[in-house]
C-alpha cells in the first residue's frame, strides 16, 4: 500500500449546478485536529489548474488545505464516524481512491490499478468503500476495505454500472445500470449478490442521482419518464423494494432537476431546479408538498447539503462573481459566504 504523508440555463447551469445529473458529486472541508463537539466542512477548491481538498469550521474560519500535490484531488467524502476522508486523486497519473485522516495526515492509496477508480462511497459502519472502476474494460462497482484489503468486484455486467449508494443499514447497495439498454436503478446485496431492477421503465431512471431515506424505507431519484407529459425531469420516490413509485415534483415548466438530499430526519428533501429560470435550491416535504425556494437569487445556486442537525444547508453559488461556499438557515434566511477569492469551490460536505 502506498502512503503519501504530505498532506443559459443549459450550458452553465448544467456544468455548475445540474451537472450533478451526470456526476452526482458532492464535497466538504476539514481542518486541524477535531476538538470535541467541533464539526468541520470539507470541500474541493481549484488551485490554479488543479483541485485540492480543504476543510474549515462551519462558520468559515480555520480553513486548512489538506492535500498538496500538482494533480487533481477531488470528491472528498467523510467517513460516517467523522474521523477520515476518502477522495479521488490523480497524483499517480490516473484516478485512484485515497484516504486520509480528518486533519489530512496519513494519506493512503486504497486502489492501485492502471484503470480509472472514482465515485467512492463509505459503508455506514466506516469499514468499506464502494467505488466505480473501468479496470476490467467497462464501468463496474467494486468494494475495498478501509485499510485497502479485500478488494472485490460487486457487479458482473458488460453494461455500465455506476453510482453506488449504501443502504443505511449497510446490507444493500443501490446503483445505476444500463444493462437493460437504458438507465435503471438496481439494488444488490452488499457482497454483490441478488441484483434487482427496481425501476423497470423504458425511461432514464437515476441517471445522475438517487438517494436512500435515512431510515432505508424509501429511495428518491431523478427520471424523465414523464417527458411526454411536460418535457422535463422529475423527482420520484419509491419504496425500497421498488413498489409504489410516485412523482413528487409534478411541475409543468421546462425544468431540469439537480442533486437531491434527504434531511437527517427523513421528512424533507432539498434539491436544485431551474423552474424559476435559473438554478435554485429548493426544499420540499418528502411527499412533494410545501415546495419552497430557499436561495432566491438570480445567480447559480447548487450542490446543497444538510448539516447533521438539519438546521442549516451548505451550498455553492456564484452570486458574488465566482463559485463559493455558503451556508443558510433551513428557511433560506441568513445566507453567509464562507469562502473568498477567485478560486472555484465545489461539493461541500458536513462532518458527521
Amino acid at each position: 500500500m502506498k502512503v503519501n504523508s504530505t498532506a443559459s440555463r443549459a450550458g452553465r447551469a448544467h456544468a455548475f449546478g445540474l451537472g450533478v445529473l451526470i456526476t452526482g458529486v458532492t464535497i466538504l472541508f476539514l481542518s486541524s485536529p477535531v476538538s470535541a463537539g467541533e464539526k468541520k466542512i470539507v470541500y474541493e477548491l481549484k488551485q490554479g489548474d488543479h483541485w485540492e481538498i480543504y476543510t474549515m469550521n462551519t462558520d468559515g474560519t480555520d480553513a486548512k488545505r489538506l492535500t498538496h500535490t500538482q494533480a487533481d484531488n477531488r470528491a472528498p467524502n467523510w467517513s460516517p464516524d467523522g474521523t477520515r476522508i476518502v477522495f479521488v486523486s490523480e497524483r499517480d497519473g490516473n484516478k485512484e481512491i485515497y484516504m486520509m485522516d480528518a486533519d489530512g495526515l496519513h494519506q493512503t492509496n486504497l486502489t492501485r490499478d492502471k484503470g480509472q477508480d472514482y465515485n467512492p462511497m463509505w459503508s455506514p459502519d466506516s469499514r468499506h468503500v464502494a467505488f466505480v472502476s473501468d479496470r476490467d474494460g467497462n464501468q463496474e462497482i467494486y468494494s475495498v476495505a478501509a485499510d485497502g484489503s479485500y478488494l472485490s468486484r460487486l457487479t458482473q455486467s458488460e453494461a455500465r454500472d455506476y453510482s453506488p449508494n449504501w443502504s443505511p443499514d449497510g446490507t444493500k447497495i443501490a446503483f445505476v445500470s444500463r444493462r437493460d439498454d437504458n438507465y435503471e436503478i438496481y439494488t444488490m446485496d452488499a457482497d454483490g449478490g441478488h441484483p434487482v431492477n427496481l425501476t423497470q421503465n423504458p425511461a432514464e431512471d437515476g441517471r445522475g442521482f438517487h438517494s436512500w431515506s435515512p431510515d432505508g424505507s424509501l429511495i428518491a431519484w431523478g427520471t424523465d419518464r414523464d417527458m411526454n407529459r411536460d418535457g422535463n425531469w422529475e423527482i420520484y420516490v419509491m419504496n425500497a423494494d421498488g413498489s409504489q413509485p410516485r412523482n413528487v415534483t409534478r411541475t409543468k415548466s421546462d425544468e431540469q432537476m439537480g442533486m437531491l438530499v434527504w434531511s437527517p430526519d427523513g421528512r424533507q428533501i432539498v434539491f436544485t431546479t431551474t423552474r424559476d429560470g435559473n438554478n435554485e435550491v429548493y426544499v420540499m416535504n418528502r411527499d412533494g408538498s410545501g415546495a419552497k425556494n430557499l436561495s432566491r437569487n438570480l445567480a447559480m445556486d447548487a450542490q446543497p447539503v444538510w448539516s447533521p442537525d438539519g438546521k442549516r444547508i451548505a451550498f455553492v453559488s456564484n452570486r458574488d462573481g465566482s463559485e463559493n461556499l455558503y451556508v443558510m438557515d433551513l428557511n433560506g434566511e441568513h445566507a453567509k459566504r464562507l469562502t473568498f477569492g477567485g478560486s472555484v469551490v465545489g461539493a461541500p460536505r458536513w462532518q458527521p
